[in-house]
């Protein structure tokens, strides 16, 4: 390799650093990942019942895990993507179409009724295509004295995704913007150099109709049409784990980047 071609490789090393500065690697990520988790689960456990727990899009299984150490609950999963179990349980049962772990969405969940004492779901709900029929799923598997215990993103999770990304991806954007006549895969409409899609990944939605739908009070209503309301929980204000985080933690009173809501059968 001769020396132009060296000062080429390096400029590209250089850009490619520039271009993706603000994004975190995966064990960073997971490092911010878990303190969330952590925080939002201390939050909630004192709403948890012993007994029987299923979690409704398990993810990494990490609250299923969370419920079988800290509360000795027989736990059971559910998630489209069949992700394995990310924790140490070698039993043939938590393989994906076991017992207890299976592959469904929530409008159709394959359990019995009345089965469960906790039924918990974090960050699903938004995601869903019907999220009545996936709540009137969660309440028929629930037990008569059971509890719900079901966390959204709120309004203040979408400013901060919106300042997030204009302060660390927009450059991301504007290069994608421009390349995207030569490259398909790089597509980047005009709107979205300045608003960025809906979380929910709505076909069309941006992230002015996530800072409207995910108003605590709008969640609050879709949830009480099947179930009673006993508790709202506020964890914590926290930064896009994906990206720098541009500030820290903190607890407020009335500001959270996620909410729970405890609810029980009317």
């Amino acid at each position: 390799m001769n020396a132009a071609e060296l000062k080429s490789n390096s400029i590209k090393k250089i850009l490619l650093r520039i271009y993706m500065f603000p994004i975190l690697s995966k064990e960073q990520v997971n490092v911010y990942q878990k303190h969330v988790r952590d925080v939002e689960w201390d939050a909630i456990k004192p709403h948890i019942r012993k007994g029987t727990f299923i979690d409704v899009g398990y993810g990494a299984g990490y609250s299923m895990q969370k419920a079988n150490t800290e509360f000795g609950c027989e736990v059971y999963g559910i998630d489209p993507a069949a992700q394995p179990l990310d924790w140490g349980i070698t039993d043939y049962s938590f393989e994906v179409g076991g017992k207890y772990v299976k592959q469904a969405f929530s409008e159709n969940i394959p359990f019995d009724s009345k089965m469960f004492d906790t039924v918990y779901s974090s960050h699903v709900l938004e995601h869903v295509s019907d999220e009545l029929k996936s709540l009137r799923e969660m309440e028929r598997i629930m037990k008569d004295d059971g509890v719900l215990i079901i966390g959204m993103p709120t309004a203040a999770m979408a400013t901060i995704n919106w300042i997030t990304a204009i302060l660390f991806t927009t450059h991301i954007r504007f290069v994608n913007f421009f390349l995207s006549p030569f490259i398909s895969s790089a597509k980047v409409s005009f709107r979205e150099l300045f608003i960025p899609g809906s979380h929910s990944h709505h076909t069309g939605k941006t992230v002015l109709y996530d800072l409207r739908y995910y108003q605590i009070s709008n969640w609050q209503r879709i949830l009480e049409q099947v179930f009673e309301v006993e508790k709202v929980v506020l964890p914590a204000l926290y930064p896009y784990p994906d990206y720098i985080q541009w500030f820290k933690m903190r607890h407020c009173k009335s500001y959270s980047s996620s909410v729970f809501f405890v609810c029980r059968k009317k």
